[in-house]
Formats: C-alpha cells, structure tokens, sequence
C-alpha cells in the first residue's frame, strides 16, 4: 500500500472538515478562502486527531461524544471566547438566555457545543470513512503523521486565538479560561475511564436492518429542527424553553441513533447517508447565514461550496452490499448515450443498465440489464 493511497482519507478529512464546518454553513464566503490555512489544520486536525485515537485504542461512539464535548469547548470557550464574549463578531450571541453564575448563555452554548459535535466532527468523519468502507475501523496514519496532524493543530488552535483575540478587547476572565479548561481535561478523562477498551458486540444479522435511506432523512429532519429551534426561538420563545427543546432533541437523536447502530448490522452506506444528512441540513441553512452576514449578492458564490461538498458526498457512495464486497472500494456506474453531444455528457442516462465495479482490484463484479421497453 503506497504512503499516498493509505494517507488519502486523512488528507480529504483534513480539508473537508472546515469546508462543511464554516464555508457550508456560510459563516465565509468564497473570497475568504484564503482561511482554510488556519481552519485545516484546527478542524481537520481536530477531527483526524478523535478519529486515529478512538481507532487506536479501540472505543467507540461514547468517546467520540466526550473527545467531541471537549474540542467544542475547546474552540468556543478557550480560542475564540464566544461563550463569554457579550459582542463576539458584533453579534450580540449571549444576549439571549445569558446567565449571571454561569458567565454565558444557555441557548447558545447549547447550539454552538452541538454543531461542533455534529457537524464539525461527526458528520465529515462519517462521510470520509464512508469512502473507504475496508478502513473504516483502523487507523488511517502511522506515528509519524499522528504527530505531524498534532503539530498543525497546536499551529491551527494558536492562530485562531491570536485571531480571535486581535479582532476585540474581550478577554475572559482567570476564573472562566481555567474553568473551561477543567471541563475540558474532565470530558477527556471521561472519555477514556467511563469508556473502557472492549470489543463492540455484533449486532444481531437476523435482524431487518434500518434502512439509510431512512437514517439519512431522520438526520436531516433532525438537524433541520435542531437548527430551526435556536434561530427561532430567539424571536419568539422564552429562553428556557428553546434550551429544553434544544436538549431534547440532542437527547432523542441519540436515542434514536444508538438504537439504530445496535439493532441490526450497521454499513459504510448507513454511515455515508448519515454524513449526507447532515450536509444537506448545513446546505439550506447556509443560504440563510451567508445572506443574513454577506447580503444577498453571494448566493452564486456560496453555492460552489454546497456544490463541492455534495459532490464529494455522491463520491463516497460505494458500498451496496452485494457478497464479496467487503475489501475494496465498490461504485455503482452508471452509463449515458452521448450521440455526438459534447455539451451534456449526462443529458441521456441509458435506462436499465447498471454496472458494480470493483475500483481496488479494477474488475467488475455484476453488470445488471434490466429490460425497460
């Protein structure tokens, strides 16, 4: 296996990342992506750092939750400071919900915690292993790289904060930055002793498995609601009750993913519907933070970034189940009759013909003709 072959998952992860986290989202436009030497290695280090270690020392789901809890603290409470800062970016974001004692606001630590967890780890992680379904529970780098990933995110996390320090006079205070770092170091540990190393049981194959497509709809409902509660409920709900909705359904989606992940055999393709999901939520609603930030003139330019990060979902969509498919990358292909057509080399799909092609070992494994007349 050739050193680029086997770091090739890490390298995607590593750009990948901040585009879903921030230039999806809308947070950056098109003209700011000049950014993503810092946001690399802080997003995709930070990802490729939870992955290696969970792979490495064999845990599962639970650790990434709590190494995920602490890299969101991480950023928002240490680096950038918003959960403390009354006008970080001018945006006035601890203004609704803020609480005296605990120097922030519940509404928005809630959200800005969960969609690092979510989409800023969780959901380019998912889609990236999904891409190689063979790999997806061994590590992707040797020491040496480990280490270079950790050298860039120290890199990535110090110039976020010389950023985000030169861009206000804000600064939290001794007792909010140390105790943000003990709940950090905590959620680390808690990671690591509540969760023991142990082999994950298999899942009972006789029974029907969830279907992706359904997995993938149910994270976007989800996270679409998720998204919707904090945006809204600033305008028109008390703030108790946005944070209560916002728990719940953090708390029923994991619910509801636990169980789905432990009911039956759970694949890459489960896995990459998931990740699709979750891009598509990021997709709409970047719409409306890059036009509420940059004004409705960038919709074009946003629309590369939602058009990149949806293809590169399509890409990983390679896994169909079919027996002796478990090595390798499999991709379903698809043909099209182009008559002389230069312009449109997908204008005319020739219907009923499928091919699985076996992209490792360059064979193809069925070819299905399917008589549409």
């Amino acid at each position: 296996m050739s050193i680029l072959y086997r770091i090739a998952p890490a390298i995607l992860l590593f750009f990948f990342a901040p585009l879903v986290a921030e230039f999806v989202l809308g947070d950056l436009t098109f003209a700011q992506i000049g950014a993503v030497i810092v946001l690399a290695p802080l997003y995709g280090g930070g990802a490729i750092l939870i992955r290696e270690i969970m792979c490495r020392t064999g845990r599962g789901w639970p650790t990434f939750l709590f190494l995920a809890f602490a890299y969101a603290l991480l950023e928002e409470a240490l680096l950038t400071q918003s959960l403390f800062n009354p006008d970080y970016l001018h945006l006035r974001l601890i203004d609704y919900g803020f609480v005296p004692a605990l120097s922030t606001a519940i509404p928005w630590a809630v959200f800005v915690l969960t969609i690092h967890i979510v989409w800023s780890l969780a959901v380019p992680t998912a889609v990236i292993e999904a891409a190689f379904p063979a790999r997806q529970r061994i590590p992707w780098l040797k020491l040496p790289g480990l280490l270079i990933v950790g050298l860039l995110f120290t890199a990535g996390a110090l110039l976020t904060l010389r950023f985000s320090l030169s861009q206000t006079e804000f600064r939290a205070s001794p007792v909010q930055m140390f105790t943000s770092a003990l709940l950090v170091l905590g959620s680390v540990t808690i990671a690591f002793f509540a969760f023991p190393r142990r082999d994950k049981p298999a899942a009972d194959s006789s029974r029907r498995p969830v279907h992706p497509a359904i997995v993938g709809a149910a994270v976007l409902a989800a996270g679409s609601v998720f998204l919707l509660t904090n945006s809204l409920g600033r305008g028109h709900l008390p703030w108790p009750a946005t944070a209560s909705l916002e728990v719940a359904i953090v708390a029923v989606s994991l619910a509801v993913f636990a169980w789905a992940k432990n009911h039956a055999p759970w694949t890459a393709v489960h896995s990459w519907a998931a990740g699709m999901g979750g891009v598509l939520c990021y997709a709409w609603l970047g719409y409306m933070v890059d036009r509420s930030l940059h004004g409705p003139g960038d919709a074009l330019a946003h629309s590369v970034f939602v058009a990149a990060a949806l293809v590169i979902v399509a890409w990983t969509a390679g896994y169909f189940n079919i027996p002796g498919t478990q090595q390798g990358r499999v991709v379903r292909a698809i043909p099209y009759y182009t008559g002389g057509n230069t312009r449109n080399y997908y204008a005319h799909p020739i219907e009923g013909l499928v091919a699985h092609v076996n992209l490792t070992t360059g064979k193809v494994l069925e070819v299905l003709d399917t008589d549409r007349t």
